[in-house]
């Protein structure tokens, strides 16, 4: 199948409305800095409202037309919309893009819609040995394919509006635990010298990969896009995630991630940072020192409203003047108008708080966004 790419690029870029776009990036910053906006920035991701191409992730993952393709959909339904969502793609290669470079096979499943995964743990022996792990300088993983389609996207998209962010370069902790598996859980006790030094040999990769990165991007180190969740990052240059974190102790948490979290987002000026929250943990136990450590600018959950209510979160990250993106939107049968007005009452201070959420249709993410410009202005 031959792909016009120049032909859907051109669609979805000629109708950016780029005096919007910095119109909505200068009400993100306000937000992420705790400066007054008129009303807090919205972020809806949906379908097009008209046919696009559709392929299956195994599709995209070894077509770069394709994986660019895919993602300009979310780019064209944002120019429509004229949400406050930022027109942007990346090199799309799933979590184990860093471990990769460190030896870690990723597998993918044929004909599949899922995103790939690391097969096993590269650091299986006990007690374990770093010179098992490969050096990411040989590039002889995705690393290189990241870089390879960093540059032909940045050159697809010249001139048209649309920026290329970084991949999903994860962070240190979550990195080391897909090169070790849940037995870097037990180092933390037995091993804690060994712990230490993975999370900081990984840690020096991370910053160099994202200073790559940027060069290509043409971003600056300190501030920057990041397509999920859709948003400017106006204090911080990088997304840096902490999912094994919700699994730790607060002592370990600041002994473990504190340390190399700084070393990690220094350079950045900072981090936006995540966890998902599931039925096994919510990760309360470790959010004080998260919000407490310095390194993040701003923070968001994966399913929030399922764990924390939002008027409490918005208050505490405002104490502790951390932005909140917020990735929930109306739960199944409630209507948006219902929505937006519960947010509205659980807001005493607007700022602070960026709205990111996914929605299956097009008319249902107009009509939010017509009942929060009501509600709002």
């Amino acid at each position: 199948m031959n792909i016009d790419v120049e032909k859907w690029v051109k669609k979805a870029s000629s109708l950016l409305d780029l005096g919007r776009i910095d119109e909505a990036k200068s009400r993100i910053a306000a937000a992420w800095n705790f400066k007054p906006v008129e009303r807090p920035p919205l972020i809806i991701n949906c379908p097009p409202p008209e046919p696009w191409p559709v392929f299956k992730y195994y599709e995209t993952y070894y077509d770069m037309d394709k994986m660019l393709l895919s993602q300009l959909a979310s780019v064209y339904s944002h120019a429509i919309l004229q949400d406050d969502g930022m027109p942007c793609v990346r090199a799309n290669y799933g979590v184990g893009i860093i471990p990769s470079g460190f030896g870690s096979d990723v597998i993918i499943q044929p004909d599949s819609d899922q995103m790939p995964w690391v097969k096993e743990p590269v650091l299986k022996k006990d007690p374990p040995d770093l010179g098992e792990l490969k050096d990411p300088q040989s590039r002889q993983s995705l690393m290189t394919r990241v870089i390879e389609t960093e540059e032909y996207f940045v050159k697809k998209l010249d001139g048209t509006g649309i920026q290329v962010y970084l991949c999903d370069t994860q962070g240190p902790l979550d990195i080391a635990y897909l090169l070790r598996g849940p037995k870097l859980l037990s180092d933390f006790y037995r091993r804690p010298d060994f712990a230490i030094e993975l999370l900081k040999r990984v840690a020096e990769v991370y910053v160099e990969f994202s200073v790559e990165q940027k060069k290509i991007i043409g971003e600056p180190l300190t501030q920057g896009v990041h397509g999920t969740p859709n948003v400017w990052m106006d204090k911080g240059g990088v997304r840096l995630c902490e999912d094994v974190a919700v699994m730790m102790n607060p002592a370990q948490y600041r002994k473990f991630c504190i340390p190399v979290n700084d070393f990690s987002v220094r350079l950045f000026g900072g981090a936006m940072g995540h966890f998902c929250c599931s039925g096994a943990s919510d990760g309360k136990q470790v959010l004080e020192p998260i919000l407490s450590s310095g390194a993040f600018k701003a923070f968001f959950f994966g399913s929030p409203a399922r764990f924390y209510g939002l008027k409490e979160t918005v208050e505490l990250f405002q104490r502790k003047r951390v932005c909140l993106i917020w990735t929930d939107g109306p739960e199944e049968g409630e209507k948006p108008e219902s929505w937006v007005r519960k947010v509205s009452n659980s807001l005493e201070d607007k700022t602070g708080v960026v709205f990111s959420m996914s929605v299956g249709s097009f008319n249902v993410a107009r009509e939010i966004l017509n009942e929060w410009e009501r509600a709002f202005r």
